[in-house]
């Protein structure tokens, strides 16, 4: 079991990541993968390929996973960071002030600038925007969805 989960753990890993774009959303896909993977093993039932089985699993359970997501994880991951900031902080008028100056920097696309800048600036709601841009509401929301990542990336390093 050790030799297993040695070599295909970073494989799996790699993987998650792409999958769920979040370290700790695939730590825990890479971990339940290779329970079921453990699990399946135990049965004693003959398998052809143990690599073919890994990503069998992998796969249907990444599928189950994002059958389930929750949406309000995804649509408001960072919502509490970018409300309305207070003027009595000052290091939150800070913040606020480098990632709005900051936009360009940060790798955001075009279409995910936008959106963010629609949205917090703007105060547009997703449906305003997907108007405005002609554009469905999932995909400005996915447009926002990576434009907080990739914020977050740059301010919790």
């Amino acid at each position: 079991m050790d030799k297993i989960y040695n070599e295909y753990y970073y494989k799996i890993y790699k993987w998650s990541i792409s999958k769920t774009k979040n370290k700790e959303d695939a730590e825990d896909l890479t971990n339940n993968i290779f329970l079921a993977v453990f699990e399946y093993l135990n049965k004693n039932i003959p398998i052809e390929k143990l690599e073919n089985l890994i990503w069998k699993i992998a796969y249907n359970l990444w599928c189950t996973k994002a059958k389930n997501y929750d949406k309000e994880k995804r649509n408001t991951m960072l919502d509490e960071d970018f409300q309305y900031i207070s003027n009595e902080d000052p290091l939150d008028k800070i913040i606020y002030k480098d990632i709005i100056t900051n936009l360009d920097n940060l790798g955001l696309t075009i279409n995910e600038k936008t959106s963010f800048q629609l949205y917090y600036l703007k105060d547009l709601s997703i449906k305003e925007i997907s108007n405005a841009l002609n554009t469905k509401e999932s995909t400005i929301k996915y447009y926002l969805y990576n434009a907080r990542n990739k914020i977050k990336e740059r301010y919790h390093e």
